[in-house]
């Protein structure tokens, strides 16, 4: 055979067998690379960390799990029991799919989900309740406060007032068993009808006075209510927007 027939058919079989290979499932990718000890969690079927696993390394979300099956076909769909975490990440676990439902965050490990019960209930547990997913690497220098003082801070920068009781029950309790962070915390307000009713705008009458020196137009009213609400910014987004107006400029005299 000739040096170019010879290329060519090389080239065709490997492209072949590209082609051939199949595509790998998350715990599949975690055999192969085994010897990887970077952020990543492993999910057991059984409790104890026994029976089939999945390994998801930081950076993956896995939306709706009943599309996927352990390596010995079983479902992994409502069917994990305890959680391995290691190399510094942290998982997000939701009881639906697309990261809806009730939501749980761990960042160390569990060897029985049976004994952490969902939000607000006083018997079902998180044990076979997990439908999707997200692996992220965890914060180092995540400060470790009172969950009242994270409560507290949240409500009067959102809702400028202090929590009432059932509302520091509600996340205290999400704080402590169900893992929240204060960015969840202030999430989750930011959700509420309240704050949708009032807190966006206080928020926006603030950084307009604080940064204009005036109360806020109509159309910069419903403008930024848009970006609170529709687009999830925070307060610091809002004034970082109006230091980059032209008005901002010509108050200051072209200076940022």
């Amino acid at each position: 055979m000739k040096p170019g027939y010879l290329l060519l058919a090389l080239l065709l079989l490997a492209s072949t067998t590209a082609l051939a290979q199949p595509h790998r499932q998350p715990e599949e990718r975690g055999s192969e690379h085994s010897r990887y000890r970077g952020p990543r969690v492993i999910l057991f079927q059984d409790a104890d960390y026994q029976g089939a696993s999945l390994v998801v390394y930081a950076g993956e979300a896995l939306e709706n799990l009943s599309s996927l099956t352990f390596p010995g076909g079983g479902k992994i769909n409502d069917r994990i029991s305890s959680i391995r975490v290691e190399g510094g990440a942290e998982v997000y676990v939701h009881t639906d799919s697309r990261f809806r439902g009730e939501v749980m965050r761990v960042t160390e490990n569990i060897r029985d989900l049976s004994g952490r019960l969902l939000p607000g209930s006083v018997s079902a547990s998180w044990n076979d309740r997990i439908s999707s997913l997200r692996v992220e690497v965890r914060r180092r220098d995540e400060a470790r406060e009172e969950p009242d003082l994270v409560i507290r801070r949240a409500y009067l920068d959102l809702l400028a007032r202090a929590p009432d009781p059932g509302g520091q029950r509600t996340y205290r309790s999400l704080i402590i068993d169900q893992g929240w962070s204060e960015r969840m915390v202030r999430d989750h307000l930011r959700r509420s009808d309240e704050f949708r009713r009032e807190g966006a705008d206080r928020i926006i009458r603030r950084a307009y006075l604080d940064v204009l020196g005036r109360e806020p137009d109509p159309t910069g009213l419903k403008h930024q209510r848009r970006n609170l609400l529709e687009k999830n910014w925070t307060e610091g987004d809002v004034r970082d927007d109006l230091r980059r107006s032209d008005e901002y400029r010509q108050k200051t005299g072209g200076h940022k």
